[in-house]
């Protein structure tokens, strides 16, 4: 009897490729977010709005956090929409949103008082770069690399645009700590304060709020 033979894995592994050793030698695809447009970002509410990750001694968590640790890097949302997206849609087979995921929760504007330049991590920017969306959808490990070298890059990005996981449609953003970056926030709302706002959203993912908190 010819024992089975094991089917090689389908597809791509999911995982981001690191950068290339040509990235430094070429043009960034960068966009500018103009001054005074105004950022989302969900956030404790016990926590400053303006808070650069992971923080002193703490490795890298998020996506996008500085896999050497030299800098920290803030995450915020183009649109509300993509901001709570990315902070309470996280499990696609969750059809109801618990209060304690809202409550304790706050949304901050923020804006900056100069054009943000703002690397193009998705759509024809993939490509330019030597990548793909598996930066936006993969595994954490490797964006450390690629929020290293694109900090460090001659042309000086402030941050990386990338497609929300949760929500393809909506862009995110992962700005760099830099002492040139100045954000202030503006218009600070407890998401409790607003959850016919938040309960929209939902609703347009087919979500809905469970009403109990425990």
């Amino acid at each position: 009897m010819t024992p089975k033979t094991r089917a090689a894995p389908r597809g791509p592994s999911g995982l981001a490729p690191p950068p290339p050793e040509w990235l430094a030698d070429i043009l960034l695809p960068i966009d500018e977010i103009q001054a005074g447009q105004v950022l989302h970002r969900v956030h404790r509410s016990s926590l400053d709005s303006i808070f650069y990750g992971p923080g002193p001694s703490v490795p890298p968590t998020n996506r996008f956090d500085s896999a050497s640790g030299r800098f920290g890097v803030l995450y915020a949302g183009l649109t509300l929409r993509g901001a709570l997206a990315e902070t309470l849609v996280r499990n696609p087979q969750r059809l109801m949103v618990a209060m304690t995921d809202i409550v304790g929760r706050s949304v901050s504007g923020l804006v900056s008082d100069r054009p943000l330049r703002i690397v193009r991590l998705y759509g024809s920017g993939l490509q330019t770069v030597g990548t793909d969306n598996s930066t936006s959808t993969g595994p954490y490990e490797p964006c450390g690399l690629w929020s290293d070298a694109l900090r460090d890059h001659p042309d000086r990005p402030d941050g990386i645009a990338y497609q929300s996981r949760h929500d393809s449609s909506e862009i995110c953003l992962a700005i760099f700590d830099r002492t040139d970056v100045r954000l202030k926030a503006q218009g600070i709302r407890t998401l409790s304060s607003m959850l016919g706002d938040v309960a929209a959203v939902l609703d347009s993912y087919g979500k809905s709020v469970s009403r109990s908190v425990e």
